[in-house]
């Protein structure tokens, strides 16, 4: 993001590091701030050397030391103090969680706004989105489950970074696993891959990691994001987050990798039924393959082979 006004940001970290905390600095990363940060597991604690930073933000875990000394440093500073109740916003979820991500990034920044800057407009019923006015000629539902990350890794590595494809991941795991996975992707990849933003225009990725608990949704070229209402058994659940998006998007396919249960069959059964592409990793290369075995018995694939070959189906279909 440009023109920030705020550049330097510490994060202190009281007791136990939180999961909403590691949020926030993924964030403030992710829009270009320099970014600090200290773990305080003892009262004993000193802090010095952030005369330089323009903010600090206090992510209050589960402490079980008297802190208050260290509150009175920060606050004799003459720094921006942000507080943030960790444990609670640990909680927040969908757009609870966007808005508290919202206004924390306006107390650091003011260039942010507390609204969101792109309101989803309902297209007409049925009317599906055509990616291709904004410069991409095909979709790819990535599908995996145990063995996924490996097998979808070797996949992506094979791309240029100039393919005019947006592939949407959407892997079994648990929301803390996210950054990981993503840093994974992007070390051994050309690709532009990002954890959608509401507001984030299509074109900023070619790769994007699906939410564990939110729909994606597409308008105006831009994607937005709306919670899960419901809980599934698997997170992010292939089934589900498929159908959402067949019916968003015109032309979506699905290539499905390792993985042991039985969702993303139905998902393959969805873009088979539209008229699109379904290609799997054969069983042999995966480290288990309950998913593609159940999508062969079902319906007909357009193609099997090993990571890099779905690779270069995909590539000479271009």
């Amino acid at each position: 993001m440009k023109n920030l006004k705020t550049k330097s940001v510490g994060i202190i970290h009281l007791g136990k590091r939180e999961k909403s905390g590691s949020q926030i600095l993924e964030k403030l990363k992710q829009y270009g701030f320099q970014v600090e940060q200290w773990d305080v597991t003892n009262k004993d604690f000193k802090l010095t050397g952030v005369e330089h930073l323009d903010v600090i933000i206090v992510n209050i875990g589960n402490v079980i030391f008297d802190y208050d000394s260290l509150l009175d440093q920060i606050f004799d500073l003459e720094v921006k103090v942000i507080i943030n109740e960790a444990l609670y916003s640990n909680k927040l979820i969908g757009n609870s969680r966007q808005s508290w991500e919202r206004h924390l990034l306006h107390k650091v920044d003011s260039t942010f706004s507390v609204l969101p800057k792109y309101i989803r407009v309902n297209s007409p019923k049925g009317e599906l989105v055509d990616l291709n006015k904004y410069g991409i000629n095909q979709v790819w539902i990535l599908a995996a489950s145990i063995g996924g990350p490996e097998a979808i890794q070797a996949f992506l590595s094979e791309f240029k970074g100039n393919e005019k494809i947006l592939f949407i991941i959407i892997q079994h795991m648990d929301k803390e696993f996210v950054p990981m996975m993503h840093k994974q992707f992007s070390g051994s990849s050309q690709l532009k891959i990002k954890i959608p933003l509401s507001g984030m225009k299509v074109e900023e990725a070619h790769c994007l990691i699906h939410p564990v608990d939110e729909f994606m949704t597409f308008s105006n070229g831009t994607i937005n994001l709306e919670s899960m209402n419901k809980v599934y058994t698997y997170t992010p659940c292939i089934d589900e987050c498929t159908s959402n998006l067949v019916n968003e998007i015109e032309n979506i396919n699905i290539a499905v990798f390792s993985g042991m249960s039985s969702d993303g069959i139905r998902a393959a059964e969805l873009v088979k039924a539209k008229g699109n592409k379904v290609i799997t990793q054969t069983e042999e290369s995966c480290v288990l393959s309950s998913i593609i075995s159940g999508v062969k018995e079902k319906l007909t694939i357009d193609f099997d082979g090993m990571p890099n070959e779905m690779a270069d189906y995909i590539i000479k279909t271009l």
